[in-house]
């Protein structure tokens, strides 16, 4: 029988996937940002030109509530990490269609940055699990 995670072991893999997300994340935003690809003409929200707070947010709670989830999925399965890992690579393909959509005159590079911001932060999260199931396996 495996050892299962306990709720402090999860959380904290979540919290050091969202801060790791969260710089890398700040970075490419000022790298994109200074290249002129997330430029402040296009509004994520009515009239707010995205900045680096929603961009930290959206690294953090993301990750924090992933691994609650994965908490709940591997307290109640014997494969909670394959289980999590499906859901996470569905939830990530699903979120890539929303810069494409929800954001009014989008250009393509801009909503490809974003991608790639969602992107990282799903591999974050998985990583950081991933490691802590195996060095409990």
């Amino acid at each position: 029988m495996k050892t299962k995670l306990n709720f402090k072991q999860i959380i904290t893999a979540g919290l050091m996937a969202g801060g790791v997300s969260a710089i890398i994340n700040s970075i490419l935003f000022y790298i994109f940002h200074t290249a002129n690809v997330l430029v402040d003409s296009i509004h994520i929200q009515p009239n707010t030109p995205l900045t680096i707070v929603p961009i930290i947010m959206s690294s953090i709670m993301p990750s924090i509530i992933g691994s609650i989830v994965f908490y709940f999925i591997q307290k109640y399965s014997a494969n909670g990490f394959k289980i999590f890992r499906i859901i996470s690579i569905v939830l990530v393909a699903l979120s890539l269609i929303s810069p494409f959509t929800n954001i009014p005159d989008v250009k393509f590079g801009y909503a490809m940055v974003l991608n790639v911001m969602h992107i990282l932060v799903a591999v974050d999260l998985l990583y950081f699990i991933g490691k802590k199931v195996k060095a409990t396996a």
